[in-house]
């Protein structure tokens, strides 16, 4: 069957219109449609019903066009969403439909909140159509939102950034659903190391430490071993270094490093020598120089009397004099084994 009757209907459900100009429902004809709206776009221009308004009377316009019999209607519920507000539509709505009976029913709304009127209407009539109304946003906010989105695919197809903007928000969620409140200090922890990477460029160091590991394995060389056992001891040390801290119960973290250094240091120290002597051994079994091994292991050294003398001179365990005795043969430790590491490099620049 052909239908020739329709029938418009704007619904504002929320009583968006009465609120802000005074007109209450419902809102008959094409010329008072009209006028309500450029009285609510004026009252408020950010109002959506006001769209919602012309979309109703451009679609009239469209079906008269066409040769059918058309009404347009628009009916105001009510402030009090629910059942106030829809009492006063089926009201209105049985009102306009005893006036004009149309043979289908176009409904015009602005969101999902005024289609819930639809089964008020499809009860009284036959719904032939819906239009949503949907508001363009100004250029600044859609070209913010589509730099948003292209933001969201790049990290999505880049692993570094996924990395940092995905992946570090996801092991710290997993770690909070596994430890709860106190992960913020692992979270933390991890965090600051990362910074710490970051900050001072660390990445291809580790990336190479972990290619002579993965090498070192593969090759069945005498390093992966120290490798393990130089993990071991650091693993240990950190250990062994945060329970000093724990059982002296400092408030603040710099109180704590000095007592952290002294518990930990030779942990580390050994750590290092011992990867450094598995490197040496598989340097002398290829037939290659050990001399940057050997400066190295010095420089460690040095470092740690340097760190060592500092931490016990804060804690005042250390005379004055020895104290400046140690610092000085780290310092002069340090002095050779930069003197070694540009001495070896020239003689490379030369080959």
């Amino acid at each position: 069957m052909e239908i020739r009757r329709i029938y418009v209907i704007c619904v504002d459900r929320d009583a968006d219109i009465t609120r802000k100009t005074g007109e209450k429902g419902p809102i008959l004809g094409r010329e008072e449609n009209l006028r309500v709206a450029v009285k609510l776009g004026l009252a408020d221009p950010t109002e959506s019903d006001t769209n919602t308004i012309f979309e109703a009377v451009r679609l009239y316009d469209f079906y008269r066009e066409q040769g059918r019999e058309v009404r347009v209607a628009t009916l105001v519920g009510d402030e009090n969403v629910g059942v106030v507000s829809d009492e006063a539509i089926a009201r209105q709505l049985d009102e306009i439909l005893a006036e004009f009976k149309p043979d289908g029913v176009v409904l015009v709304t602005d969101g999902a909140e005024d289609e819930h009127i639809l089964p008020i209407v499809e009860s009284r009539a036959k719904v032939i159509s819906i239009s949503r109304v949907i508001v363009k946003q100004s250029e600044q906010l859609e070209s913010t939102y589509y730099l948003l989105l292209d933001f969201m695919k790049s990290i999505a197809n880049d692993p570094k950034l996924s990395r940092i903007i995905i992946g570090l928000p996801g092991i710290a969620l997993v770690l909070y659903m596994l430890l709860g409140p106190h992960s913020w200090r692992l979270i933390g922890g991890v965090l600051g190391v990362f910074l710490i990477i970051k900050g001072f460029d660390l990445e291809g160091v580790i990336f190479r430490s972990f290619q002579d590991f993965k090498t070192s394995f593969i090759a069945g060389r005498l390093s992966f071993f120290t490798y393990l056992v130089a993990v071991i001891l650091a693993i240990l040390g950190t250990f062994i270094g945060w329970r000093e801290v724990e059982v002296h119960g400092y408030v603040s973290i710099t109180e704590g490093v000095p007592d952290f250094i002294v518990a930990s240091i030779d942990f580390f120290m050994f750590a290092a020598l011992i990867a450094l002597l598995g490197k040496s051994i598989d340097a002398l079994l290829e037939e290659e120089s050990v001399s940057r091994y050997m400066i190295l292991m010095v420089f460690v050294i040095a470092l740690r009397l340097i760190l060592d003398s500092v931490a016990l001179y804060i804690r005042g365990n250390i005379a004055n004099d020895m104290f400046a005795l140690s610092l000085t043969l780290g310092l002069v430790l340090t002095m050779v084994a930069f003197l070694g590491i540009r001495g070896r490099g020239k003689k490379t620049a030369k080959a």
